[in-house]
């Protein structure tokens, strides 16, 4: 499978990861068939977090041993109690907020470290301090102390009423937490129906920004099928190629893309997605085609 830097971070990383999200569904025994299958698919970056209920302490029981063979990524500023269980309001934005969870995420994780934490979407108003806030300065703290190698921006998709979603917070956003000049990655939704990020990739890009995108074949709006038959996107499809297949390819197309992480609970669709993946992006003609009717439908980049 591909690899990619990760921004300056000096990592490749496949160009496939994996979203752990999924795992609040399954029990543990799923749990560790999925974890090791992504391992022994070749996928190398796992993204979790605090928030996803079990998540973070499957990963700790089922891979930990294979902790040599993964990039791992979680977040933080997560509310939870002891037991896993979400509490109000959903994200607190204070140090000690942060320091419980990256004790407990490393507890749970069963590693000495983290490669990539990831403030879980706050929006620049809630960090008054800009890039001198307590909260900044705490990433910055772990990071020299090794506990993090590399911190982040993981921006919120809102809720499907918001006008914002699911795209549009990382688009508005962005430039202000870039002009920071302390995160080494970012992670925003992106994908061919979801194109309101394409420039955000690219200027994360220039300035040596890992750039992780999730959402690559989420149905965020009912009409996304119709959408892509409008688009007469099943027209460059290749022979067999379904729409899911055809978009991760798309996505493998923009050149400033460190990876995509895409959950599942299945490991047909895991497999599936890695075989899309591992056939690689779209010939630049065809990609091109796709790009100008998807502007000709109205699904355009930011």
């Amino acid at each position: 499978m591909e690899k990619r830097k990760l921004g300056n971070t000096g990592f490749a990383i496949t160009a496939l990861g994996y979203g752990a999200m999924e795992l609040r569904h399954v029990g543990g025994s799923e749990a560790a068939r999925l974890l090791n299958a992504v391992l022994d698919g070749g996928i190398n970056y796992v993204d979790t977090s605090p928030d996803y209920g079990p998540s973070e302490a499957y990963i700790g029981q089922t891979i930990a041993h294979r902790r040599s063979e993964y990039y791992l990524a979680t977040k933080c500023g997560c509310n939870i109690d002891a037991a896993g269980k979400g509490l109000e309001p959903p994200h607190v934005w204070s140090r000690q907020k942060l320091l419980e969870n990256i004790e407990n995420s490393l507890r749970l994780l069963k590693t000495d470290y983290v490669d990539v934490w990831q403030l879980h979407g706050p929006e620049p108003g809630e960090l008054p301090g800009g890039k001198s806030d307590e909260v900044i300065q705490t990433l910055m703290d772990l990071k020299r102390q090794g506990k993090v190698r590399y911190i982040g921006m993981s921006f919120r998709n809102g809720k499907s009423s918001e006008a914002w979603y699911p795209a549009e917070y990382a688009l508005n956003y962005s430039g202000e937490f870039m002009a920071w000049s302390v995160f080494d990655v970012m992670q925003m939704v992106y994908g061919g129906l979801t194109r309101r990020n394409e420039k955000v990739i690219t200027r994360a890009a220039e300035q040596g920004i890992g750039t992780i995108i999730r959402g690559v074949v989420r149905k965020y709006r009912d009409n996304y099928d119709a959408l892509f038959v409008r688009a007469k996107l099943g027209e460059l499809c290749e022979p067999g190629e379904s729409k899911s297949d055809f978009l991760v390819r798309f996505a493998l197309n923009h050149t400033g893309l460190s990876t995509m992480i895409i959950g599942t609970k299945n490991t047909e669709h895991l497999a599936a997605n890695i075989q899309a993946v591992s056939k690689g992006k779209l010939p630049d003609d065809v990609y091109r085609e796709a790009q100008q009717r998807l502007d000709a439908v109205g699904i355009v980049a930011g």
